[in-house]
């Protein structure tokens, strides 16, 4: 594995990150949990296809849109990505999700730049369907433009390197984390509440969620989100907010459940683990790594996901101890030097 070393943090760098979407979602607010991290060690910019959630987020930071990072391989967008990198002297690009990472590294040829990938889960191995092979090659050929390959999870680091091929010396693990939150208020009725929260379309399986709640009348289930699968989320115990841009009401729920088809590590499980919430979450990608005694790990079946709901609200006392034990291992401020290392 890559070694970080130490630098002087007194030299601001200037750095952009470029991604291929501003909606509201995982990679998104880990950007900007990053520029937050990192007030006052870095000048950030942020590259992206067009105004939305991200640039409304950072509303103090310089916001690029280029409307061909949504689209396919352009030489124009990639030399119009390589002059607003130049016209703010960027000396590092850090790159989420697959086209951001296809510019970003291509973009490298022409100019002189440090560039950070970050994986935020390998779309090409869960999503490349009949191409996966191809788009794998395709990453294992671009990582050879990266400086540093993040990987969010041991999981995605070992399909790094087993099955993209990366080789080691390029690659740095850093455990997504985030912002603790509050902790969760003292229950005011006998209602157990779940809270799913995240897009509602593939890979998440909603489906499954309702199915589940709808045969346990004695929970309640509150979604927040918006997607393709929003028609389906009504019954009788379980409630649509809708999508809520930065929400962070997590202390007004007992436990948080997510069920997915494919995750790197996702942000809204550690959004809920740092606010002491016991996690229910599918067996898929990293979200081994952020379950140990304070929550379940399921198979994306009914029977065994309705077993956890009920193991979870009949044990709950148990588990929100666990919880709250945890907390602070998902606290992002114990990795700012790790971030500071590598993009300075």
């Amino acid at each position: 594995m890559k070694v970080l070393i130490e630098v002087d943090y007194r030299i601001m760098t200037n750095v952009a990150f470029i991604i291929t979407k501003p909606i509201v979602g995982g990679a998104q607010t880990w950007i900007k949990d990053q520029i937050r991290l990192l007030d006052g060690n870095i000048n950030p910019i942020i590259i992206t296809s067009e105004p939305g959630w991200l640039s409304e987020s950072c509303p103090d930071v310089k916001s690029y849109f280029v409307k061909g990072i949504n689209k396919r391989l352009s030489v124009k967008t990639i030399f119009d990505v390589k002059t607003i990198l130049k016209c703010n002297k960027i000396q590092t690009v850090v790159a989420s999700s697959a086209n951001a990472g296809l510019y970003a590294r291509l973009v490298k040829i022409f100019y002189k730049c440090r560039v950070v990938y970050v994986s935020h889960g390998w779309s090409c191995i869960y999503n490349g369907g009949r191409f996966k092979k191809l788009y794998i090659n395709i990453e294992k050929i671009l990582s050879y433009l990266s400086d540093v390959v993040l990987c969010v999870s041991k999981k995605d680091t070992e399909n790094a390197l087993k099955v993209i091929g990366i080789k080691s010396s390029k690659i740095v693990t850093i455990r997504n984390s985030v912002f603790i939150k509050d902790e969760k208020k003292k229950k005011e009725n006998n209602t157990f509440k779940f809270l799913f929260l995240g897009r509602l379309t593939y890979p998440k399986r909603v489906d499954l969620l309702i199915d589940a709640f709808e045969k346990i009348k004695d929970v309640e289930l509150v979604i927040v989100g918006d997607g393709p699968q929003r028609s389906k989320c009504s019954s009788e115990n379980i409630s649509f907010l809708g999508e809520i841009k930065s929400f962070n009401d997590f202390k007004n729920y007992d436990a948080f459940i997510l069920l997915s088809d494919s995750e790197g590590l996702p942000m809204s499980a550690l959004e809920a683990a740092s606010s002491g919430l016991p996690l229910i979450l599918s067996n898929v990608g990293g979200c081994s790594e952020l379950i140990s005694n304070n929550g379940i790990l399921v198979e994306n079946n009914i029977d065994e996901i309705i077993k956890a709901i009920l193991h979870v609200r009949d044990n709950s006392s148990l588990y929100y101890k666990n919880a709250l034990e945890m907390k602070d291992a998902f606290n992002i401020e114990n990795d700012k030097e790790l971030y500071r290392s590598l993009y300075i």
